[in-house]
């Protein structure tokens, strides 16, 4: 399972449900792919917050990639740096704008790589070919990732690939699924629309415990879902994890 991580934590925001964040990624992949039993690696591809310093030490790292640890989940990290250009506005008030580099490309190149592996052979200087992943999952709304699905899921890896669009607004949803659609969706290419109620069975416990006994407590500024039941039980949806929905 790839998972761009900031895509899906502005999707929520968008969505506003930012507390659904607090998410289990191997348990969303059993649930949508009816595999309670299988073995799920995730790669989570994010960036520290460079331009909100505060939140690096408050609860991105202390919080949020530890539950992350404790659950098994692999960080790949990026960047984020700022620039003046290409954005006049930003040029002319002499703000910066911060962008997040290096994470894309980097969660494109280890879906292809993943497909398989390669180990030395018998004799010396040789290598063998094995086949990797079964199944690829990716989470993200961003279509830019439409060429590594398209690489994953044809000749001649032919692995296939399943595409969870987190919730988003309305607007953002139908036009991402129309694009995904458009540009990937195939005999092995499967895209699904999340929703909130896909989101709501598989959160992580409000305390996440790890390994060796170590506590990690969801950050009280995530809107821990408990002070928000009431309102979020009205925009819960019904759910249908095994049909593909707009």
């Amino acid at each position: 399972m790839y998972v761009d991580g900031w895509n899906f934590y502005y999707s929520l925001v968008n969505a506003d449900i930012k507390p659904y964040g607090w998410c289990n990624f191997p348990l969303l992949a059993r649930q949508q792919t009816f595999e309670a039993d299988a073995e799920v690696s995730v790669k989570y591809f994010t960036s520290a917050d460079q331009p909100n310093p505060e939140k690096i030490a408050d609860r991105q790292r202390p919080t949020w990639w530890r539950a992350l640890k404790f659950i098994g989940c692999q960080r790949i990290e990026g960047e984020f740096r700022s620039t003046t250009e290409e954005v006049e506005e930003h040029i002319r008030s002499g703000r910066q704008k911060w962008r997040e580099k290096g994470t894309d490309i980097a969660l494109a190149s280890h879906m292809v790589k993943d497909c398989s592996r390669i180990e030395a052979g018998e004799q010396p200087g040789t290598f063998r070919w094995l086949p990797g992943f079964d199944r690829a999952i990716l989470l993200t709304q961003d279509t830019d990732f439409i060429p590594a699905v398209r690489i994953v899921s044809e000749e001649p890896f032919n692995r296939p690939v399943l595409v969870l669009l987190p919730p988003s607004g309305s607007a953002s949803e139908e036009n991402a699924y129309r694009m995904w659609e458009q540009g990937a969706k195939g005999r092995k290419v499967t895209i699904k629309q999340l929703r909130l109620a896909d989101l709501a069975h598989a959160l992580l416990p409000k305390i996440v415990e790890g390994p060796a006994g170590e506590k990690v407590e969801c950050h009280p500024s995530w809107m821990w879902r408990e002070k928000h039941e009431s309102e979020s039980a009205r925009r819960i949806r019904p759910s249908n994890p095994g049909r593909p929905r707009r």
